[in-house]
Formats: C-alpha cells, sequence, structure tokens
C-alpha cells in the first residue's frame, strides 16, 4: 500500500510539472545632374541595409529554433507522462488479479465450510440413532468438525478483510486511473495541437532559410558589384552626364521685313536658336592619369611624415577616392558628328567635372551672309553648308557603373 502511494505522488508530480512547462509554451536616362552626393553615399550604404536584413533574418530563425526545441522538449515530458500511465495501469491489473484470487480462495472456503457443516449434521443424525455407548465417541468428533468449521470461519473473515482493503486500494487506483486518463485525452490533443505548431515551425524555418539563402546571395552579388565600382585602380571609367557648351546650334529661318511705309523690303534671315549656351546629353570614358586621392585625404605624407593636403581644401570625414584624367565623349543623337574632349577631375568617388572643346559639325550660313540679312533671290537651302566648329563646354557627369549600382 505505501509503494503504491509513492507511485501515486510521483505520477502527480510529473503532471503538474507538465502543466507548468504548458503555460510557459503557451504564453532609360538619369541626370547626374539631379542626383547629390550625400543620396549617393546612401545608394552605396544599400550593401550595409542588405547585410542588415541578412542579420535580423538570421536572429529571427535562432528565435524560431529555441521555441522547436522548446515544443520538443514538451513532447518529451508527455511521453514520459505516458509510460507513466502504462506503469499505472499495469499495477492496476496486478491489484485486480489479487483481488480474483483473494475472492477465488474466499469462495474455495466458503465452500469447504458448507461441506464441514455438512459433515457435522451428518455425524449429528448418526448420533442420535446409535446407542449412547457411541454417543462420547460422536461428541469428539462432532467438537472436532466444530472446531474445523470454526477455523473455516476465522480463514473466511481474514479473506474477507483482505478483499475489503483490495476493494479500497481499487477504488482509490480507479479514481486515479480515470484522473490520469482524462490528463492523457487532455495532453492528446496538446499533443496534437504542439505538433501543429512544430510542422508550421518547421515550415517557416525552411522558408527563412531559403530567404536567408537568397539574400547572402544578393548580398554577394552587391558586394562584387560594390567592389568593381569602388575599384581605386580602375584606369578607364564609362560616364554620363551633361555638357553646356557656348554655343548654340543654329536654326536658320526666313521671314519677311518691312520698311518703314510697310511695304515689303524681302526675306531676312534669322536663327531662332538665339543665345550662346546649349546644353547637351554626353556619353564618354575617363581615363585616369593621376590619383589624388592621398592629398585629398591627408593621407600623403612628406619627407618629414607630416600629411600633404591640398591648401584650402577641407577634408571630409568620410575618404573619397580623387583622380585626374583626360576624357573622350560623344554627344547629342549623331554621335560621330558631336565629339567632346578635355580633362576631367573625379571627385567624391563617382562624379566628374569635365572642361574642354566641342568639335560639331553645325549648318552656317554661305556666300557673306550673315543673320539679320536679306536673302538675294534663291532659297535659304542655296545659302547654308555644314562645316565643323570647334566651341568650349563644360560637364557634369557621373560612373555608369554607379548608376547601374544604385538601380539594383
Amino acid at each position: 500500500m505505501d509503494r503504491i502511494r509513492h507511485y501515486i505522488v510521483l505520477l502527480l508530480f510529473f503532471v503538474s510539472m507538465a502543466s507548468g512547462h504548458s503555460q510557459v509554451v503557451d504564453t532609360n536616362f538619369i541626370s547626374p545632374v539631379a542626383i547629390s552626393v550625400y543620396d549617393s553615399i546612401d545608394d552605396v550604404d544599400s550593401l550595409a541595409i542588405l547585410r542588415n536584413r541578412v542579420e535580423a533574418l538570421t536572429r529571427r530563425l535562432d528565435s524560431t529554433h529555441v521555441a522547436q526545441a522548446t515544443l520538443r522538449n514538451r513532447m518529451r515530458e508527455l511521453v514520459a507522462l505516458k509510460d507513466s500511465l502504462v506503469y499505472l495501469n499495469d499495477l492496476y491489473q496486478s491489484e485486480l488479479q489479487d483481488k480474483n484470487r483473494l475472492m477465488s480462495e474466499q469462495v474455495v472456503a466458503m465452500q469447504e465450510k458448507e461441506r464441514l457443516l455438512a459433515e457435522k449434521e451428518e455425524l449429528y443424525r448418526e448420533a442420535l440413532t446409535n446407542s449412547t455407548i457411541d454417543r462420547a465417541k460422536w461428541e469428539g468428533e462432532l467438537k472436532a468438525k466444530e472446531a474445523s468449521i470454526d477455523a473455516k470461519a476465522r480463514e473466511i473473515d481474514y479473506l474477507q478483510k483482505d478483499i475489503d482493503a483490495k476493494e479500497v486500494t481499487l477504488r482509490s487506483q480507479r479514481e486515479n486511473y480515470e484522473h490520469v486518463l482524462n490528463e492523457k485525452e487532455r495532453y492528446r490533443h496538446l499533443v496534437d495541437s504542439l505538433q501543429k505548431r512544430v510542422n508550421a515551425i518547421e515550415i517557416e524555418n525552411i522558408r527563412k532559410d531559403e530567404e536567408n539563402k537568397y539574400l547572402q546571395q544578393k548580398a554577394k552579388e552587391a558586394e562584387e558589384k560594390a567592389a568593381i565600382t569602388l575599384n581605386k585602380k580602375k584606369k578607364v571609367r564609362p560616364i554620363q552626364g551633361i555638357a553646356m557648351r557656348f554655343f548654340r546650334t543654329p536654326d536658320w529661318d526666313t521671314r519677311l521685313s518691312y520698311n518703314e511705309d510697310n511695304t515689303i523690303r524681302g526675306a531676312e534671315i534669322r536663327n531662332k536658336n538665339a543665345g550662346n549656351i546649349e546644353f547637351d546629353f554626353v556619353t564618354g570614358a575617363s581615363v585616369m592619369l593621376w590619383d589624388l586621392s592621398d592629398y585629398f585625404n591627408g593621407t600623403k605624407k612628406d619627407s618629414l611624415g607630416n600629411p600633404v593636403v591640398l591648401p584650402d581644401i577641407r577634408r571630409f570625414d568620410q575618404k573619397f577616392n580623387y583622380d585626374l584624367g583626360i576624357y573622350v565623349g560623344f554627344g547629342g543623337s549623331n554621335l560621330f558628328k558631336n565629339f567632346y574632349i578635355g580633362p576631367s577631375f573625379r571627385f567624391v568617388d563617382f562624379f566628374y567635372l569635365i572642361m574642354g572643346v566641342n568639335v560639331c559639325e553645325y549648318e552656317i550660313l554661305t556666300g557673306g551672309y550673315k543673320e539679320g540679312d536679306l536673302l538675294q533671290g534663291g532659297s535659304l537651302k542655296d545659302i547654308t553648308a555644314k562645316s565643323w566648329l570647334v566651341k568650349p563646354f563644360i560637364a557634369l557627369s557621373i560612373d555608369l557603373d554607379f548608376l547601374s549600382y544604385i538601380k539594383k
């Protein structure tokens, strides 16, 4: 009985531990003039943002692994509870078999008692019919039978007491068994729910693993692209930008000119593109001749070990690349009739300031005509011709590698 009580107390301890644990678990052209320096730097930092996304996703993945491990520990506890339930069931069946055995022994004892009573009655009847000489003999036999009957009665009483004790034990075990069965049913539903959650977490882990692999691949591609873009040793860089040249493409036309008395003087030649400045979209390449990054960043040192910085040039907190090179490019719709050439200055990694000459084919007036003269017979085509002119220009351009990098 004491051993059974210890088993019941141990089972209740496991159930309380499992209940406490369950509470824990439940709870096509881009104008480079319009792009500022700082916006460009922010776009370059997109690689760092991508790395932060990978780190955040890794942390989320670790938390789901922890939750999954907690759920698996809970399932192991439920398996232990199931084993305890099986043990209690075996104990209950053993006690029930003992009770059945005692009851069988009691039935045999009662049958033996009835047999002894029948023999006593038989002896008593025989004593009445026999002579008085044999009375003492029969009385001795009757007393012996009565003693056997009393012993059987006491044996039956002891068996009844054992049966009553077994009945109390079985009743208590039956109640505990029913309670454990109810707990098992409740935990079975809980296990089903936890299993669904585990499956969902495993699916989420697989999805996050795939997303993490994708982000890592994108980060690797971005690093490779950034390495190409930020490559200081790259000598030739394709660039695009806007050039301001100090000569407008002539657009010749004629209009009627009148005298003061409103009589027609003739057809006056005019240029509809008035002014001295014109903007052109240019594409070309810059070849680095001298690297000036150390001077601007203050890392160049003289013979005494002092930093060499260009005068009146304020150092930036962040180190950028600077160089001086030669630029050759094309502009307009007809690339082979509009050339740009001149020195280029690269600053803040990606931007180029270019000054030089524009060699372009223009339509000019011939035959001594100039703007404002009257056309003397013929048509405008008769007094115009194609000619190459050399004019100064200034341009602001941006690295094409950088443009493709920030686009992605």
